[in-house]
């Protein structure tokens, strides 16, 4: 019996690979977690979701007359000023990363890119007011916000944002995390803000993940010469201004990489910035010379993981998904990922060794797809009994029961025992 190709997983597969590193670890984690690091009160197909952004403001500074005419005024501005967030990411040992940390805004499930830390680990950012970032992180999800979008009258809108004031907003269903490839973030805990003052939030800590066999800096970035480290700065002080102008920085980029060609950092971010472009195809060809360059250095593999997930490139999905398991051994997201290209591109042993693996790990349970693709392999053996019983273990594990994958192999189930090869379930 020839395996059906698993068209159903690749929804989940674009959904899973966000955060491939840190977001990865905590599994099912969501914007209400309960694991702060500091009080609330005290940095792909990208960018085409139709949304519309009202950049540096708000889009009057009244509300909508009321029934009875009248008008609620604003006669400081409140309403126009944006909100902006500031803090700081440091490593374990209390330094700041050596690499620009994405810092993200993760509300009722959805994750939001806002802006990159800098040299020292700071970061700020107006909330929801960068869509640049939309259009270079790939991990983003939920699609952006806008500054009217804000505007909910009392009630959190979809982005867990609450107006409780003028000029004040609750954030109490966001948390603030950074992504960094081979460390998981701490979770830090929104709270009220006012446009009117300085909102410190504090800071996001982030841990070396155990079993890291990778590098999360190129060793070979300290031994680019001068010119190609300030070319390589200069690129990333362009990627990192609230507009972004990703030509000038692919420009340094160039100049880094001709005077330094190993310089796998360098490469690394020019693929950023040609992402951030819509040159896939010159991001893939940067990623890849880092790696080239330095195949231990981690962050050129997840975007790379990415691009072959949302373009169903099922060989090059496999490839870089195995290469960067013997770099991270305990990433969950990229073991599944690496099940799904093995399946699609006929190697089911090697998809049930990586499903086995998140089964011990107890990973299955974050991703359950997991089950389905082990159901899969044993309905290819002719196994109906195992299959089935994989089947309804996706069926009792997913959170979408009335999802048209979910009711497929629901159906499927029924014919089964029609037809008499599987016992119906108690």
């Amino acid at each position: 019996m020839r395996i059906p190709r698993l068209i159903p997983v690749i929804t989940l597969a674009l959904a899973t690979a966000v955060a491939l590193s840190g977001q990865g670890q905590r599994g099912g984690d969501t914007g209400n977690s309960g694991n702060t690091g500091s009080s609330g009160n005290t940095g792909g197909g990208r960018g085409g979701s139709g949304q519309t952004q009202n950049q540096g403001g708000y889009n009057n500074n009244t509300q909508q007359n009321d029934p009875f005419g009248r008008q609620q005024n604003d006669p400081f501005g409140n309403r126009n000023r944006p909100l902006y967030l500031n803090g700081k990411v440091v490593t374990d040992d209390g330094l700041p990363p050596t690499e620009p940390v994405v810092v993200q805004r993760v509300c009722v499930g959805n994750t939001y890119p806002e802006g990159y830390t800098d040299s020292k680990g700071r970061f700020s950012f107006q909330v929801g007011g960068d869509l640049s970032m939309l259009t270079s992180d790939a991990s983003v999800s939920g699609g952006r916000i806008s500054q009217s979008g804000m505007l909910s009258g009392g009630s959190y809108t979809s982005d867990g944002i609450r107006e409780i004031g003028l000029g004040r907003f609750d954030l109490s269903a966001c948390v603030l995390r950074a992504e960094l490839s081979g460390y998981r973030s701490n979770d830090v805990q929104l709270g009220m803000y006012s446009t009117m003052e300085n909102n410190d939030v504090g800071v996001i800590v982030l841990t070396r993940l155990d079993g890291l066999v990778g590098n999360v800096v190129s060793a070979l970035t300290l031994k680019a010469p001068k010119p190609a480290q300030k070319a390589y700065q200069n690129g990333l002080r362009e990627m990192r201004k609230k507009k972004p102008n990703y030509k000038k920085a692919v420009t340094q980029y160039t100049k880094a990489v001709g005077e330094y060609p190993e310089f796998a950092a360098a490469w690394a971010a020019m693929g950023d910035a040609k992402l951030a472009m819509e040159d896939a195809a010159g991001a893939k060809e940067a990623y890849s010379k880092a790696i080239g360059a330095d195949p231990k250095y981690l962050r050129p593999y997840e975007p790379l993981i990415k691009m072959a997930v949302e373009q169903a490139d099922w060989m090059g999905l496999e490839a870089w998904g195995s290469s960067y398991l013997e770099l991270n051994p305990n990433a969950g997201n990229v073991r599944f990922l690496t099940a799904v290209a093995a399946l699609n591109t006929g190697k089911p042993e090697k998809a049930e060794e990586m499903v086995l693996a998140m089964q011990a790990r107890e990973d299955s349970s974050k991703f359950p797809q997991s089950y389905q693709i082990m159901g899969m392999i044993h309905e290819q053996r002719a196994e109906f009994e195992k299959a089935a019983g994989q089947y309804r273990s996706f069926i009792g594990a997913t959170n979408e029961p009335d999802s048209q994958n979910v009711l497929s192999v629901k159906r499927k189930l029924h014919e089964w025992q029609m037809l008499g090869v599987i016992q119906a379930s108690e």
